[in-house]
C-alpha cells in the first residue's frame, strides 16, 4: 500500500496523515483480545510497563475491575515478548508507509497501548513525542492505530497542523509519572484540529507535531496501539547510562549502521 501524492504532501505540510483501514478488522480484533487478556485475563504483564489512571491510583475513583483502570502499556518489550504486538510492528502496510516517509532502513523506537477507559480515561496533555527521546535527527514517525472508534467525546487525537516546522517547544513536568507537557504559553489549544478515526485507521504523525487527547466522557473504550519508527541511521544524543529506560530500538527492516541506533 502506498501513500497517494496528496497524502504524502499532507504529511509534509501538516505533519500528519491518516491511512484508512491500515489494519483489517480481524487484526484489530486480535489485538483487542490480546490486550484484554492482559488487563482482564490471566496473561502476565512482563517485559513492559503498565500504568494506572491517576484518579484511580489516588483513590478518587473506584472501578469494578483493576483492568478498567489501566491507562497504558509502554515498552519495546511488547514487541519483543508478544507475537500479536510484534506482528503489527512488522505489518506490511504500516512499515511500507513508514518507509515512504523515512526511507527503507527502519528501527522501532516505541511500542505502546493507550486504553482511555470509559468514564475514567484522563486527558493526555499537549506534547511533542520528540521531547521524550534524545535522538537526532528529530524526524521519527509515531503511528497511532485506532482499535475502537475514536471521537471527540471519547478522546480522539487532536493535532496542530503544520506546527512540526516550529521545532521542539519547551516542555515541563506534568503532575503524573513521567508525563511532560508543552509550556502553556507555547501552544494555543484553539489551533488544534480533532482527528476522529475508525477502528483500523492509522495516524502517521511527525515527532514534532504538537498533539493531545481529551478525557473519555463516554461509556465506551477508546483503545489505540502505538508503534514509532525512525531511520536506522539516527543517533542517540546521550550516553546509554543517561538515557531513560524507555529509550532503545528494535530492527524492523533494511540495513543497520555501526554507531547508530
Amino acid at each position: 500500500m502506498s501513500l497517494t501524492d496528496a497524502q504524502f504532501e499532507q504529511y509534509q505540510r501538516d505533519g500528519y496523515v491518516v491511512v484508512a483501514d491500515a489494519l483489517d478488522a480481524e487484526t484489530v480484533d486480535r489485538v483487542k483480545r490480546r490486550l484484554r487478556a492482559y488487563t482482564h485475563g490471566d496473561r502476565a504483564v512482563e517485559g513492559f510497563q503498565s500504568q494506572v489512571e491517576p484518579a484511580v491510583e489516588r483513590g478518587e475513583i473506584e472501578v469494578e475491575h483493576t483492568g478498567d483502570a489501566v491507562r497504558k502499556f509502554e515498552g519495546l518489550g511488547m514487541v519483543e515478548t508478544d507475537d500479536v504486538f510484534r506482528s503489527v510492528a512488522h505489518d506490511d502496510t504500516i512499515t511500507d508507509t513508514a518507509a515512504e516517509l523515512l526511507g527503507p532502513n527502519l528501527k522501532l523506537l516505541r511500542s505502546a497501548a493507550m486504553f482511555k477507559p470509559p468514564a475514567v480515561g484522563s486527558e493526555k496533555g499537549f506534547h511533542q513525542d520528540a521531547a521524550y527521546y534524545p535522538i537526532q535527527p528529530m524526524d521519527h514517525v509515531t503511528v497511532w492505530i485506532a482499535l475502537d472508534e475514536a471521537t471527540t467525546e471519547n478522546g480522539c487525537m487532536n493535532v496542530v497542523p503544520g506546527a512540526h516546522t516550529d521545532g521542539l517547544l519547551g516542555h515541563e513536568a506534568a503532575d503524573y509519572d513521567t508525563d511532560i507537557v508543552i509550556a502553556e504559553d507555547d501552544v494555543d489549544r484553539s489551533d488544534a484540529v480533532a482527528v476522529p478515526m475508525e477502528p483500523g485507521d492509522a495516524l502517521f504523525a511527525h515527532c514534532l507535531v504538537p498533539h493531545f487527547t481529551a478525557p473519555n466522557t463516554t461509556d465506551q473504550w477508546r483503545r489505540a496501539l502505538i508503534v514509532s519508527y525512525m531511520d536506522a541511521r539516527s543517533r542517540f544524543t546521550t550516553p546509554a547510562e543517561d538515557r531513560p529506560d524507555w529509550v532503545d530500538s528494535v530492527h524492523i527492516r533494511g540495513e543497520e549502521f555501526p554507531g547508530c541506533v
